[in-house]
């Protein structure tokens, strides 16, 4: 099995992004959907639906989702762990409300919303096992749980089947060290993404690593060595 992180693309049904002054700093904030339920996608080349529920267990988990612009770690614009970013459910879909901040690429990428310029968000995720259900004829393909890595207001053209990372055998692996599989796949997208870990994710990484790790064999006791060299001596005797 493998657990490929995927993006999928949605175009803004509705958006608002409006300004605000904190400590003499102005702050554009956005408001969005990276998501809308039961709306099948373009093919994939199957069709896609994400059913409402989906997205519950990632958004519980509190991992921390990062919103970025196109999908690039470098260009960072906030994050549910700073509370900049606000991610939820509601009866449409994964609804994005974040503070865009006052950087280069945030005031350009607000001043390029306003404009009409950019319509679009995206999802990164990945697909836990029994999370997702083909059709018989695999022409149709049911979200029902993901593990949700990040958000992304998206300028150029549909990435349907990008992939951003390959994480094997999670589920398998999470199972063998006895740990969370979801805080494992995270601490792994951080890292293929050349991201700085936390202390959380990069201790459990090294409890991975260090119960992956194969033992070395017991060295024999020095009894137990003078025995078979006694042994040995019998034999050429």
């Amino acid at each position: 099995m493998t657990d490929k992180v995927e993006t999928r693309r949605v175009q803004f049904s509705e958006f608002e992004i409006r300004s605000t002054t904190e400590d003499e700093t102005d702050y554009m904030s956005f408001r969005g959907y990276a998501a809308v339920f039961n709306s099948p996608s373009q093919p994939l080349p199957f069709t896609e639906t994400v059913l409402p529920g989906a997205f519950k267990k990632s958004l519980n988990s509190r991992n921390n989702v990062r919103m970025y612009l196109n999908h690039d770690s470098n260009m960072l614009l906030a994050t549910t762990r700073a509370g900049t970013l606000r991610l939820q459910e509601d009866s449409k879909g994964l609804l994005v409300d974040a503070d865009l901040p006052p950087t280069t690429v945030g005031r350009d990428l607000s001043i390029l919303m306003q404009r009409g310029d950019v319509d679009s968000m995206s999802f990164g995720f990945s697909v836990p096992r029994g999370g997702d259900k083909y059709s018989d004829d695999g022409s149709t393909r049911e979200l029902k749980e993901v593990r949700l890595y990040e958000v992304s207001v998206v300028t150029g053209f549909p990435a349907y089947e990008a992939t951003t990372a390959s994480v094997r055998s999670l589920d398998a692996l999470a199972q063998r060290t006895q740990v969370d599989a979801d805080k494992l796949a995270a601490a792994i997208t951080v890292l293929e993404a050349g991201s700085e870990l936390d202390d959380e994710q990069a201790g459990l990484l090294s409890e991975v690593v260090s119960k992956l790790r194969k033992q070395p064999e017991p060295t024999p006791s020095r009894i137990g060595l003078m025995q078979k060299q006694l042994d040995l001596l019998k034999t050429i005797a």
